[in-house]
């Protein structure tokens, strides 16, 4: 019986030598696993800083995206305020250049202008509206 005990705890000893030496390496893995686990935490915070940043940066785009459609709109509404469109003229009532027309007419409808008073940058037919 005594040399039962004695094997028996020969077996407890290793058990227990086998158990301390498989919970050390579960503590090793589980404390590198929480180091990686830190690292991905960290990693993540950064990316959704960045993340962040980005985002205030796109709509900042976006804003002055907006603002400068917005001013290039005037501008382009302000290019033709001085502009003046005739409509309804046929080709066939064009003798000559357009400019002439233009002048010809404005005679017509106001004669007390004079030709320092009619000033044409530019003229041109445009197509018919849609």
């Amino acid at each position: 019986m005594e040399q039962l005990f004695g094997v028996l705890r020969e077996d407890l000893a290793t058990l227990r030598q086998e158990l301390s030496t498989t919970v050390k390496e579960l503590k090793g893995e589980v404390a590198e696993l929480g180091q990686r686990v830190d690292t991905v935490e960290r990693t993540c915070d950064t990316q959704e800083k960045e993340l962040d940043h980005h985002r205030q940066e796109i709509i900042a785009l976006q804003d002055s995206n907006r603002d400068l459609r917005y001013r290039l709109e005037d501008l382009e509404n302000r290019s033709w305020q001085s502009n003046i469109l005739i409509r309804g003229v046929p080709e066939q009532a064009i003798a000559g250049s357009l400019e002439d027309f233009v002048i010809r007419l404005f005679r017509q409808l106001a004669p007390a202008l004079t030709d320092q008073d009619i000033i044409l940058d530019s003229t041109h037919r445009t197509g018919r509206p849609s």
